[in-house]
């Protein structure tokens, strides 16, 4: 089974390109359940639920990650400021970063208690058979987690939100006992801590589709000729002949010279698309200028909503 039990709310137009980047979790809590990767875990169930969804087109941490070597060797983090560096090279509107700030139970009433004797993220999220005791005691507790979805093209934060779900006791699977847990996928959701993990991923996975939803679609500007303009995604991104979008430009962005937040973005319209032939990955239309500036490569594509 998957790890959405929910509907996610509908995305009007194309679907967004997503990528999920590195949660940061305390150490605490790698000192709790031995060597876990609790922000890596949460964050590659992110991507799987988003991925179920169907309202995305998620790239990979996989293809994320050689870009955020080469960024973080030269000294550029991902932050606001490299988001849209970041979007360029991999063709990503919305990036979703964030922190894992409460994850298990508190220490009240006996609480709940895992003693793992491995470790990884496959052995927290895989296939692997891993076990750990489990107490059985009265618990309490929450998963929390903070997000922020960043525009890429403009670096900006476009909604910081908090998810948390309360640790449920009565969410025990009794059939898999309480001496021995597999810390696999199905089991590790099965347990309460799983469940809990699971509501705060489907919760989280809602409010970024509204957030996409408000968010208009835009792609990229692949070549220019004869009057023609070719846009960087097609029938697989739901594209459709008669779709219109306005071409632009980003000819100034401002960012703070001590946080690197970017605090103004100008724009210019050079004209305007109207789609007449869709491939898989490309859409085909005639430009329609307004003014004396041409396209070029690396424009963008910003969909005219009906």
């Amino acid at each position: 089974s998957g790890l959405l039990d929910q509907p996610v709310p509908e995305v009007r137009g194309p679907k967004r390109v997503v990528s999920v980047g590195q949660f940061t979790s305390i150490g605490a809590f790698e000192t709790k359940y031995g060597s876990w990767d609790i922000g890596g875990g949460l964050a590659a169930m992110l991507t799987t639920a988003l991925q179920e969804s169907g309202r995305f087109i998620v790239v990979e941490r996989a293809q994320l990650q050689g870009i955020l070597t080469e960024q973080e060797m030269a000294g550029n983090k991902v932050s606001s400021g490299t988001g849209p560096e970041l979007g360029k090279v991999l063709g990503v509107q919305l990036m979703i970063l964030g922190a894992v700030t409460e994850f298990g139970t508190d220490d009240e009433g006996g609480g709940f208690s895992l003693g793992l004797g491995v470790g990884g993220l496959t052995d927290m999220f895989g296939d692997n058979d891993a076990s750990a005791g489990v107490s059985r005691q009265s618990m309490s507790g929450t998963v929390a987690l903070d997000m922020r979805v960043v525009d890429t093209t403009t670096g900006r934060v476009l909604q910081s939100f908090r998810v948390a779900e309360q640790i449920d006791n009565s969410a025990w699977d009794l059939s898999i006992g309480y001496d021995l847990v597999n810390v696999g996928t199905n089991s590790f959701i099965k347990t309460p801590l799983g469940e809990a993990t699971r509501k705060a991923i489907n919760t989280a996975v809602g409010k970024i589709a509204l957030v996409a939803n408000d968010a208009a679609w835009q792609g990229r500007v692949v070549d220019f000729d004869a009057g023609e303009i070719y846009i960087n995604a097609g029938s697989a991104s739901g594209i459709k002949s008669g779709d219109a979008f306005t071409i632009e430009r980003v000819v100034k962005r401002l960012t703070d010279p001590e946080t690197n937040e970017v605090l103004m973005v100008r724009k210019q319209e050079l004209g305007i698309v109207e789609v007449e032939q869709v491939l898989p990955k490309v859409a085909i239309g005639n430009f329609q200028a307004l003014g004396m500036e041409q396209p070029q490569r690396g424009d963008f594509a910003v969909m005219i909503e009906n």
